[in-house]
């Protein structure tokens, strides 16, 4: 079970993330956080797939953890990567691709 705190700043920021549209294919939620193992000084894992040129879209999701961490104080260490990259990842099987299948939930 995901601590309330936590919940509310993930839906903060799938709800902002989400503007961004058709640029984003998936969300995906991994890290201590999904395994419910979270401590109190936990951040939030957070993959975004992007469609298109991921360092355009990192910058873009820097700006909405900045400001989710000044809202609430807790922090969302979130990874942009390309469906390509991501696709290359699961094609070569990396233990990065191994530990999303594993744990990760789709959060938008």
């Amino acid at each position: 079970m995901i601590k309330e705190s936590y919940q509310k700043a993930i839906d903060e920021f799938v709800r902002r993330v989400r503007k961004y549209g058709d640029k984003i294919e998936s969300i995906i939620l991994f890290g201590s956080v999904a395994r419910g193992e979270a401590r109190e000084d936990s951040d939030i894992d957070i993959l975004i797939i992007s469609k298109g040129d991921s360092f355009d879209m990192q910058k873009r999701i820097s700006e909405v953890v900045v400001e989710i961490l000044l809202n609430t104080g807790i922090y969302i260490s979130a990874k942009v990567i390309s469906t390509e990259e991501y696709n290359l990842m699961r094609n070569i099987n990396s233990s990065f691709f191994r530990n999303i299948s594993k744990e990760g939930i789709v959060i938008g």
